[in-house]
């Protein structure tokens, strides 16, 4: 038979997901590889997606989403942001991830140049030579505390870059971006006319009484694509809801681009998280200051073993350095569930820039954090005498 496309056979199999395998398959593994809340969906949420269900919302929808969770999403993205928003602004995607593949599917040309966070989510990666678009990667240094130095960005644009991808908080380092930073990347942007994706789904996740800053709230003339969603904020990672704030026009053309992907997304997911949105918002606060609790007790242990290097100001996410082991970050993975049943993300997975660390997510229960990083600093430790 002819053979496969050439653009996908090229990607590689997410790094996480090999963990996550091997972890799920091993007894009692402590997980601190898996990106996703370790909460239940809040109640009153579960309650709303089966009155919605029951109601009759199990039919097709519109491609940009249902009008409820449209209007819902405009008031909530206004209210977080300060930016004037409508419902029209508004695109739903069967979870962020879709709508993030959505804005390079609207924007890259074959040869254009995506500008990429290193380290960064791995699936962006992936998704930009789908679309036939180039990676250009910035560095985040552990040297500058894994934040973007807006100089080095600016050297790496050349006449084929169209876009700048921005995450903050960001996955896998956990680092928020400030108001001065965010505005001094969106300033880059405009000199030279880049459109901007900013993933911001964990905005909700900002420790320490800090603001989430959005890219959108420094944007006078609509580049810029905010990504959201219900996924990490409120632990409906399996209700595949996302959003996008646009401009009109963008919103338009990437709606009709739903129907060859997944036609639509779920109505009575997008019913119920339009609920969430409007409802009680005390979940979110209390699955944020439990996430902050346990970076605390992460970063103790690391203090504890001398192992401390930064502290994440946000999302769920903490790199370990384990450049002592002198060992590959994928090879520590694999020897630290096979060994010590600690499931981690090797940090080559996200870029090269961490590739001498490993990513935990503290989104497991405050013992297992605990344990685990006790764990890792062993092995790190005994790995660094024996060299």
């Amino acid at each position: 038979m002819k053979p496969f496309a050439a653009a996908p056979t090229a990607i590689p199999r997410s790094g996480i997901r090999e963990i996550m395998d091997i972890a799920w398959a091993t007894p009692g593994a402590i997980h601190l590889e898996v990106g996703q809340p370790d909460f239940d969906t809040p109640a009153h949420i579960v309650e709303a997606t089966c009155r919605h269900a029951r109601a009759g919302h199990t039919r097709d929808v519109p491609n940009a989403g249902t009008n409820e969770l449209r209007d819902a999403v405009a008031r909530y993205v206004q209210g977080k942001t300060g930016v004037t928003t409508e419902p029209e602004n508004i695109l739903v995607t069967q979870g962020a991830v879709l709508s993030v593949a959505t804005a390079f599917l609207s924007l890259v040309e074959p040869g254009d140049e995506v500008l990429l966070p290193d380290p960064g989510w791995p699936n962006y990666s992936m998704a930009v030579p789908l679309f036939h678009g180039s990676n250009v990667f910035y560095n985040l240094t552990a040297q500058n505390n894994f934040l973007p130095d807006v100089e080095q960005i600016e050297s790496l644009i050349t006449e084929r870059t169209k876009l700048l991808l921005l995450c903050s908080p960001s996955n896998p380092t956990g680092q928020v971006y400030d108001e001065e930073l965010t505005q001094q990347l969106m300033d880059l942007a405009r000199r030279h006319d880049l459109w901007v994706l900013t993933d911001e789904i964990y905005g909700e996740i900002i420790f320490d009484g800090a603001d989430h800053v959005s890219a959108a709230a420094h944007d006078p003339d609509g580049r810029v694509l905010l990504v959201t969603g219900m996924s990490k904020s409120y632990a409906m990672t399996g209700y595949r809801v996302g959003f996008t704030r646009a401009c009109t026009e963008y919103v338009e053309m990437a709606s009709k681009l739903q129907e060859p992907l997944v036609s639509c997304g779920v109505g009575f997911s997008q019913m119920a998280a339009a609920d969430a949105l409007d409802g009680p918002q005390e979940c979110v606060v209390e699955m944020r200051d439990a996430y902050q609790r346990r970076r605390d007790i992460a970063l103790e242990v690391l203090r504890a073993h001398d192992m401390y290097r930064y502290t994440p100001g946000g999302a769920f996410y903490l790199l370990i350095d384990i450049s002592a082991s002198g060992m590959e970050s994928r090879d520590f993975a694999m020897e630290l569930i096979a060994k010590h049943k600690v499931a981690v993300a090797p940090g080559s997975t996200f870029g090269q820039m961490c590739a001498d660390h490993v990513r935990i997510s503290i989104a497991s229960p405050d013992d297992m954090v605990r344990e685990g990083v006790e764990r890792i600093c062993a092995m790190v430790q005994e790995k660094a005498a024996a060299r």
